[in-house]
């Protein structure tokens, strides 16, 4: 099976020129994009996913609603939508994506063996009663999915920051927006 291929950037966000694998992309450092989606159901609760076991970053933990690596050549609302339906099982098209943000990130995982320096794109969806029934966790990704309002997910937070992937931008955005 061939690796995925993943753009690489300039630390200002700007295309390189170049692709690589994601393996090399990580044991280097290299700039690249990837997706964040945050799902909400329309009472205006978020979705959380708590990410695998057997992931090799931040298992056991809970992450934004659905997130992944933008593919060399493709765009982010392409890559939204995938990982939407391989993730979570959910059908949307790249016009009930609602883009929110871009932001850029750095963070040393795993004894800093995985390098990630990514700019991600921000997306937020509303589910059908239907699609939030009947989510599909994609094993050896996600292991569950977790409701909670904003109140619930900011008091959680505060008490076990420990047990949520580290995203500023995404929850600073929770926090002063009104999500629906």
């Amino acid at each position: 099976m061939t690796e995925e291929q993943i753009d690489v950037l300039n630390p200002d966000g700007t295309f390189a020129g170049y692709s690589r694998g994601r393996t090399e992309v990580h044991e280097k450092g290299l700039w690249h994009r990837t997706v964040h989606i945050w799902a909400f159901d329309k009472s205006g609760r978020i979705l959380f996913q708590l990410r695998a076991a057997v992931k090799e970053n931040n298992p056991g933990l809970l992450d934004t609603s659905c997130a992944g690596h933008i593919s060399a050549g493709d765009s982010s609302c392409n890559a939204a939508v995938r990982e939407l339906r391989e993730e979570l099982g959910v059908t949307k098209t790249a016009e009930e994506l609602e883009y929110l943000f871009e932001s850029g990130h750095e963070s040393v995982l795993n004894g800093g063996s995985y390098l990630d320096n990514e700019y991600y794109d921000t997306y937020k969806i509303v589910l059908s009663d239907e699609e939030a029934a009947s989510l599909v966790p994609q094993p050896g990704e996600v292991d569950d999915f977790v409701w909670m309002t904003r109140e619930e997910f900011f008091a959680k937070h505060k008490l076990n920051p420990e047990k949520f992937v580290d995203h500023p931008k995404d929850y600073a955005w929770l926090e002063s927006n009104l999500v629906l």
